[in-house]
């Protein structure tokens, strides 16, 4: 009769707790999250992009209504509203002073897109493409490219999109806002 050592006891202890843990992984709850905390259903993210000092031939070819281009398809992610002006542009005044100016051919672009997501995702994509706050944002439709910065994020439930207004859902984007 062969006796069970210390070593097989443990090989066993091991195989059982690896076997609980993969069972608890796949058929028990996160942890992390509880789910009282966890949007199911997809909303509208609307997300407010800043594009600096764009050539203004560029502009004409931006509008809203323009769907979102990734990968050589055009995705879900639509252009909701589109404005332009003069660039912020820092010069020097007359006594040699770093002075905030507009620039005379450059302009800023303020955009605001949307896309429908799971807001509860770790990870937010517009037009295929991820989407922090302060993240670089390649704006890309079939007519325009550029890069651009994320300011803002909102979400918004499908159902009242209609009455959403992209211009007051993110305030004054002016470059010179206060």
């Amino acid at each position: 009769m062969k006796k069970i050592n210390i070593i097989d006891i443990i090989v066993i202890v091991v195989i059982i707790a690896v076997a609980a843990a993969v069972v608890y992984r796949i058929f028990g709850k996160s942890s992390n999250v509880g789910e009282e905390n966890l949007l199911s259903e997809e909303q509208y993210m609307y997300v407010e992009l800043y594009a600096n000092q764009v050539v203004p031939e560029s502009l004409d070819t931006l509008k809203p209504g323009d769907l979102l281009v990734a990968n050589g398809k055009q995705t879900t992610g639509e252009v909701m509203y589109v404005e332009s002006e003069p660039s912020a542009y820092i010069g020097v005044d007359d006594e040699g002073n770093a002075v905030l100016t507009r620039h005379p051919l450059w302009k800023d672009l303020h955009v605001v897109i949307r896309d429908k997501v799971n807001p509860s995702e770790v990870t937010l994509k517009a037009g295929g493409q991820e989407v922090r706050v302060n993240y670089t944002y390649i704006l890309k439709t079939q007519q325009f490219e550029g890069n651009s910065k994320v300011r803002g994020i909102q979400f918004v439930p499908i159902e009242d999109a209609e009455n959403v207004d992209p211009k007051e859902m993110f305030g004054d984007m002016s470059s010179f806002a206060e």
